[in-house]
């Protein structure tokens, strides 16, 4: 069964101080919870700033790999630098799954631990079998992965909202946020909320296509 896998590790993890560790765990866990309405996602945390995550639904890899990384920023605490994370999505056949994820195997495991190994400065990849696929994403990810780095508490916020109520307008997100909805244009306008948007749908489009051949 083809699934996309995430593999990820938090950035500049030894300056999040400890009082703070349970936080960035629960926040990551709240990515889960909130994306079960759209695909199952489980996640497994090891070594303190390692995870690797497993998303049913291929095709909403890439929204839950953003989200993670905006849910991280959205959940930082006052006079700390923002939380983020590398990581890496693999699409791809999943062979073998274990009671844990970390000991499961398949094609999108292997695609994920490769691509997550050659990341270097860049936060976000996209790794799948299909060479058309690859080069059908690989620059619009260079782009939003540059977008999502530069977010700023408030807008990730509005963000991650986003990612999980797509199909709602800018008044109700307003709403549900407690936003006046001049404030929250303001913070979408400056977040590029809309190119992340056009984005994950862009790249889900994509991988149904891969998925459908």
């Amino acid at each position: 069964m083809i699934k996309g896998i995430i593999t990820g590790d938090l950035v500049n993890s030894s300056n999040i101080a400890t009082e703070y560790r349970q936080m960035v765990i629960d926040s990551l866990n709240a990515v889960t919870i909130d994306f079960s309405p759209m695909t199952s996602v489980r996640i497994e945390i090891f070594r303190g700033d390692s995870f690797q995550v497993v998303v049913d639904a291929a095709q909403q890899a890439p929204a839950v790999a953003v989200a993670l990384r905006a849910k991280l920023k959205a959940s930082t605490p006052d006079k700390q630098d923002a939380w983020d994370a590398r990581v890496s999505v693999g699409i791809g056949e999943v062979s073998y799954e274990s009671d844990t994820i970390v000991t499961s195997d398949g094609e999108a495991f292997r695609l994920s631990g490769r691509a997550f190994d050659v990341l270097g400065k860049k936060r976000l990849a996209i790794a799948s079998p299909s060479e058309e696929l690859n080069e059908s994403v690989d620059l619009n990810t260079r782009f939003a992965d540059d977008i999502i780095t530069a977010l700023t508490v408030k807008q990730a916020r509005v963000v991650y909202h986003s990612l999980l109520f797509p199909g709602k307008t800018q008044k109700d997100m307003a709403e549900d946020l407690g936003m006046s909805r001049q404030n929250f244009n303001y913070i979408w306008l400056s977040a590029k909320g809309q190119l992340i948007l056009d984005y994950t749908e862009h790249v889900k489009s994509q991988i149904l296509k891969y998925i459908a051949q």
